[in-house]
């Protein structure tokens, strides 16, 4: 069992870097939406390759069609 009191010691630190916000120009936005709409299930894997989350880039295409 794991003790959680003041006096325990830390043996290692892991420290987790979750990376800082990117920013996306529009033409950036344009060229990977547009990709998106290659195929079949394209979506994930373009957002996987592009390092963007798909419900981002669900987002995008959305925004793209109300324009």
């Amino acid at each position: 069992m794991t003790d959680h009191t003041p006096n325990s010691k830390v043996s290692r630190l892991e420290v987790v870097s979750t990376g800082a916000r990117r920013r996306w120009t529009l033409e950036e936005k344009e060229r990977i939406v547009a990709e998106s709409y290659g195929g079949p299930r394209l979506v994930s894997v373009t957002a996987r390759r592009n390092g963007l989350s798909a419900s981002q880039l669900f987002t995008w295409r959305r925004l793209a069609r109300e324009d």
